[in-house]
């Protein structure tokens, strides 16, 4: 099966407006997933022991085996998965893409029967307020982890947040101040660790997760961002009218119809499942990346820290494309389906991404400053307050800007207070001035 055209079928016969583009990022995104088990589940902190009194197993998961890593770049054991992160208006469609995959019964992933005995992924969507405690769990007097922390529980599975601000909010509240800490490494690496004062939380999770936020809630900072593939979905008049057509459309399916869609999302749900066994039982021996990507990813346009996510998106085509083969090495090359996939991607995240870079740079064009004041209000307008993402968001997003240039001050000074920041400035026309100030002294 072509798993990319089954899908793209799927939406087109059941009237999905403005998915096709966005459908393939999620079919990569299981492609990581799937991926990232074969690499990382060697080592499963969740193997049932027979201990009648152990709750904090996993009894079935389809993810589990006993080989070891193949894919270690710099030494260090990849994490691969591709958390999405959809911005867009309310009524725009996010909730549709993540209940598309993962809502209870109809789902293209969810298939709890097979789940139960190991055959099929988790998958549930997470609810629309969750304390830290929730998310990631607590001990009691005892030492002992209480009840199943939805991390823990979504192992090697997909969890989807209709709302990202409910994780977000969570972070707002002393009871979860730790929760955005947590977040990010669970989702990076899938280290959960914290000290309590009864003891210690620590255990290791493979969830990816899949979530929707507005425009006005996109608060990615303490380094999120860099974890998230970003996706923008638009709203507009014509879009809502289309909606109204689609539903009309849903309405008045036959039953002829709509039971060949019910044979359709069985095939694919049974695809997914047989990948994921494929992938695991013959894995391939290693890697290898063509020049043709490399060169792809080395454009000026993708920012250092966004290779990585674009090399797993690649990485999960492959997966999940109709040609895989196992046992041999997993060639990831440019394809023209792929490179269409590759480039809408790379849009819609300097769509997002590069909005607050205009910000900046119309708030301070030919404007000196020092980098502690730039510091603080990037703090202040980008950043919600956060000092350290500010100084990150700068990094990533000004320093290689051609209208962004640092000079430690001529007349000295320690630290961030001896640099002049220029906006809008070239820098002969700094060099210039400086030479200009020299000479009047």
């Amino acid at each position: 099966m072509n798993i990319f055209s089954a899908v793209n079928e799927y939406v087109e016969r059941n009237h999905y407006v403005d998915v096709a583009d966005k459908v393939p990022v999620f079919l990569c995104s299981i492609g990581t997933h799937i991926f990232n088990g074969l690499n990382k589940c060697g080592t499963c902190p969740f193997i049932p022991t027979g201990d009648e009194n152990e709750t904090f197993a996993i009894d079935a998961c389809i993810l589990r085996h006993d080989k070891r890593p193949l894919y270690t770049p710099m030494s260090h054991v990849a994490d691969t998965r591709l958390h999405i992160l959809m911005r867009g208006m309310k009524g725009s469609g996010k909730s549709v893409l993540i209940n598309l995959f993962l809502s209870p019964n109809t789902g293209l992933l969810s298939n709890p029967a097979n789940a139960e005995i190991g055959m099929g992924f988790r998958t549930d969507i997470g609810a629309n307020s969750i304390t830290e405690a929730g998310m990631f769990g607590s001990v009691n007097d005892e030492g002992e982890i209480m009840g199943r922390p939805l991390a823990r529980e979504m192992c090697g599975g997909f969890l989807g947040f209709e709302e990202f601000s409910a994780l977000v909010n969570a972070g707002k509240k002393d009871h979860s101040a730790d929760i955005t800490d947590q977040l990010l490494t669970s989702t990076d690496n899938g280290r959960v660790k914290k000290v309590m004062k009864a003891g210690w939380v620590e255990y290791t999770t493979r969830f990816t997760l899949w979530a929707g936020t507005q425009p006005a809630r996109f608060e990615l900072e303490s380094g999120l961002d860099r974890r998230f593939f970003i996706i923008d979905i638009e709203m507009s008049p014509d879009k809502e009218m289309l909606y109204k057509k689609a539903q009309a459309k849903q309405a008045s399916m036959s039953s002829a119809e709509r039971a060949e869609l019910v044979e359709l999302n069985m095939a694919i749900r049974e695809f997914f499942t047989e990948r994921a066994m494929e992938v695991i039982m013959n894995p391939p021996k290693s890697l290898y990346f063509d020049d043709e990507l490399n060169e792809w990813l080395f454009q000026p346009s993708v920012r250092s820290h966004e290779a990585d996510l674009f090399r797993r998106l690649a990485i999960g085509y492959a997966i999940m494309s109709e040609d895989y083969e196992g046992g041999d090495i997993l060639h990831i090359q440019m394809t023209d389906e792929l490179r269409g996939i590759l480039d809408r991607c790379l849009q819609m995240r300097r769509t997002v991404m590069d909005a607050d870079t205009k910000l900046i740079k119309t708030a301070f064009w030919n404007t000196e400053i020092s980098r502690s004041n730039i510091i603080k209000e990037v703090a202040r307008m980008i950043t919600n307050g956060d000092y350290q993402s500010a100084k990150r968001w700068i990094e990533d997003n000004l320093l290689h800007q051609s209208w962004y240039n640092e000079q430690r001050s001529a007349s000295g000074g320690r630290g961030r207070k001896g640099v002049k920041v220029f906006i809008g400035y070239s820098k002969p026309k700094i060099k210039a001035e400086a030479e200009l100030k020299e000479a009047l002294k």
